[in-house]
């Protein structure tokens, strides 16, 4: 079985902030996976265990961006906080961030899936 590693992808150019972001690839052993089920509320309410994350929504679009959004921040606070490396490192990934990124300049891009229960389009992928 091949490591799981994270590939530092390249730079993307945000015109409108005129802020050049770092792309980081997360790859690993497999898609994180979020499970997601309806709230008594009718909001969809989605768990990443993997990522200790629960975060919810009206729709599974709207989930599909608050999910995003969501590990974006986890792991910019990681990074933040010098954490980054051994949070990858305890899930099985690893980490090829260089070292004088600004952690207001990065964009993680992680694979995930979504299982949601209880809708017509059961799995939904992001990635």
């Amino acid at each position: 079985m091949s490591k799981p590693y994270i590939v530092f992808a390249g730079d993307f150019y945000m015109a409108q902030k005129q802020v050049v972001v770092q792309i980081v690839q997360v790859e690993g052993r497999a898609q994180v996976q979020w499970r997601a089920e309806r709230g008594e509320s009718g909001r969809w309410i989605a768990i990443c265990q993997p990522m200790n994350l629960v975060t919810e929504a009206d729709s599974l679009d709207e989930l599909h961006s608050v999910i995003n959004e969501s590990m974006q921040l986890l792991l910019v606070d990681l990074l933040k906080d010098n954490e980054l490396e051994a949070f990858l490192r305890e899930h099985g990934w690893h980490a090829r961030v260089p070292a004088t990124v600004d952690p207001s300049a990065v964009q993680f891009n992680v694979p995930w899936q979504l299982v949601a229960e209880g809708s017509n389009d059961s799995t939904r992928r992001a990635h």
